[in-house]
């Protein structure tokens, strides 16, 4: 394994990241304050109890924080009282809204962590917290905008009247109850809602931390209900990309076996080496939706190059072919699951 320098390739930051070799000679990790850096791990190819995909994660988050924060210091593996942060950044100076800096902990296919307690910790200490899902990753960048700040997070909560003097709290109390009163509403306000003629969504579910991809039932002006797969790029006014088919009762449990092989193939399981790949992209699942005489319709799910779990629904008309593809996280298996109960519980109130 070694070390690519970060770089930019046109209007998009690549992270420095690691390339797989074939290693002729073991090299004892050096030690600096107790803690693994990435010149280590560049030139051993390996860090002691973590998957390729784990430490890929951690090292684009250190480049990352390496081009964003020039005053500090960045360490992996960093103990912060009785804890260990994946990637610590000690800022030279405390500074708005970051404090002493940031902790950051990279989320792969662990579910054991107390994430409410770690954070309070991290905060606490003075320091930032960002937690990094694979969804948050994108080739070799990854999305830093939801860090969770000393400033306003780590403020004592404060509610009601709290903290006020007697007085105040009196003056502020509700001298008389609260007056109720029934108004009826007219008919014709009701009617204004009427939504016949347009498209209504039944349920929504998000496949990612921040909404940028999501998957919904929906029911069209012709009264057939459909599900869409649709995605959002990143910053202002972004593009926004989506594919829809007609469903049929069927297709609930072809969304349910699906989102079962999701889980088993590719959350609970770890990505085929390369030399076991047939292909760069290895594929996990297809499924395929009832579909009509004229569209053939289908889910698949597969493996990239770099190892994100990515999904696609696409469909094919006549000679004319619409696919989105999304990466998603282990999220995504509740949420096909919930969709598959939900547009179940839809046919059901069709047909009574």
């Amino acid at each position: 394994m070694s070390v690519i320098p970060s770089f930019e390739r046109g209007d998009s930051f690549v992270s420095r990241h690691f390339r797989h070799h074939k290693q002729e000679e073991d090299i004892e990790l050096t030690k600096t304050s107790g803690q693994i850096t990435l010149d280590d791990i560049g030139k051993t190819g390996k860090c002691p109890g973590e998957s390729d995909q784990h430490l890929r994660m951690k090292s684009i988050a250190y480049s990352r924080l390496t081009e964003d924060f020039q005053n500090g210091t960045l360490e992996l593996e960093s103990r912060l009282g009785d804890r260990i942060a994946d990637v610590l950044l000690s800022l030279d100076e405390p500074r708005y809204p970051y404090g002493k800096g940031i902790a950051v902990e990279v989320q792969y296919r662990n579910e054991g962590k107390d994430i409410e307690t770690v954070t309070d910790h991290y905060l606490q200490k003075g320091f930032s917290v960002a937690w990094l899902y694979p969804d948050d990753f994108s080739n070799y960048d990854v999305d830093l905008s939801g860090v969770l700040t000393v400033w306003p997070y780590a403020l004592p909560d404060r509610t009601g009247l709290e903290g006020y003097p007697d007085v105040i709290r009196w003056l502020r109390q509700e001298k008389q109850p609260a007056v109720e009163l029934d108004i009826p509403i007219p008919g014709e306000f009701w009617q204004s809602f009427d939504q016949s003629d347009e498209w209504l969504t039944v349920a929504k579910q998000t496949l990612r931390r921040r909404g940028r991809a999501w998957a919904t039932i929906s029911r069209s002006p012709w009264e057939d209900l459909t599900f869409q797969l649709g995605k959002r790029g990143r910053g202002y006014n972004a593009d926004i990309e989506s594919v829809t088919v007609q469903v049929f009762p069927g297709d609930c449990d072809v969304l349910r076996s699906f989102a079962d092989r999701l889980r088993r193939e590719g959350f609970e399981s770890e990505p085929p080496s390369g030399d076991k790949r047939e292909d760069e992209w290895h594929d996990i699942t297809t499924s395929w939706f009832s579909g009509t005489e004229t569209v053939t319709a289908w889910l698949s799910a597969s493996f990239s190059p770099d190892d994100d779990l990515v999904i696609s629904l696409g469909k094919k008309h006549q000679v004319e072919t619409d696919r989105v593809s999304l990466i998603v996280g282990p999220r995504a298996v509740h949420a096909l699951v919930e969709l598959a109960r939900l547009l179940e519980r839809a046919f059901e109130i069709e047909r009574s």
